[in-house]
């Protein structure tokens, strides 16, 4: 059993293994109680790059191709949020990816389009920087 803790608006501002006593809940937050262990929730929804997850991925203008890979176990489809841009995706091999080019600097941001099922913290969050 883990502890959910939603934003107002529902979206799942942090998750726990443990219960959240004495936690100061912002006006409208609320707690959920889901049934399931830390470890299985975590991985509902991954992105990674280059074998990292859950870090900043720096790489230099001009490098190959990025390929991001997203886990999503169970899914016909995802939607990922790329910097605000929604993009549905379908999977490719067993998961799902998405091919970002290096050609010009500046920062991806990728993450779950629902934040309502999935959290975009920890390993559900990736930041790839392309430097000059």
């Amino acid at each position: 059993m883990i502890t959910v803790v939603r934003s107002k608006d529902g979206t799942i501002k942090t998750f726990s293994p443990r219960p959240f006593d004495g936690y100061n809940l912002a006006l409208g937050e609320y707690v959920e109680l889901v049934d399931t262990t830390f470890e299985e929730f975590a991985q509902r929804f991954v992105v990674s790059c280059m074998g990292l997850s859950g870090e900043t991925v720096s790489v230099k203008q001009g490098s190959p191709d990025l390929t991001v890979n997203i886990s999503a176990p169970g899914m016909s489809t995802v939607d990922v949020d790329i910097n605000g841009s929604v993009e549905t995706l379908s999977p490719i091999d067993g998961g799902f990816q998405v091919v970002l080019s290096t050609d010009v600097p500046g920062v991806f941001i990728i993450q779950p389009a629902d934040r309502k099922k999935y959290c975009a913290a920890g390993q559900g969050l990736l930041v790839i920087e392309v430097n000059p």
